[in-house]
C-alpha cells in the first residue's frame, strides 16, 4: 500500500524536484497534510478549529517558502486532535 507522499508525487512529480530545494518544509507540509486527510478535514475546517486563517493553514501545507511559526504548527495540530478525539 503507497504511503500519502508516494501518492502524492504520483500526481505531482515536480515535488520531487523541490524536495532538494525545501527538505524540512515539505516533511512538514506533508506530515500535517497527512494529519488533516486522516482526520476528513478540510483546510477552512482546520482554520476554524484552530483560530488561524485560511492563509496560515495554507502556509503550514505550502511546500515551498519558509517555514511557518511554532505557533502556527502547534495549533494546526491541536486542531486536527481535538477534532480527532470528538470524534472518538
Amino acid at each position: 500500500m503507497k504511503n500519502f507522499r508516494d501518492k502524492m508525487l504520483e500526481v505531482r512529480p515536480e515535488i520531487a524536484e523541490r524536495e532538494a530545494e525545501f527538505p524540512a518544509k515539505i516533511e512538514l507540509a506533508m506530515e500535517l497534510r497527512a494529519l488533516r486527510d486522516a482526520a476528513n478535514l478540510s483546510q477552512e475546517e482546520i482554520a476554524s478549529l484552530s483560530e488561524l486563517s485560511l492563509g496560515d493553514v495554507q502556509v503550514c501545507e505550502s511546500l515551498t517558502g519558509e517555514m511557518p511559526a511554532p505557533d502556527l504548527v502547534a495549533a494546526y495540530r491541536s486542531a486536527v486532535y481535538k477534532h480527532t478525539s470528538l470524534q472518538a
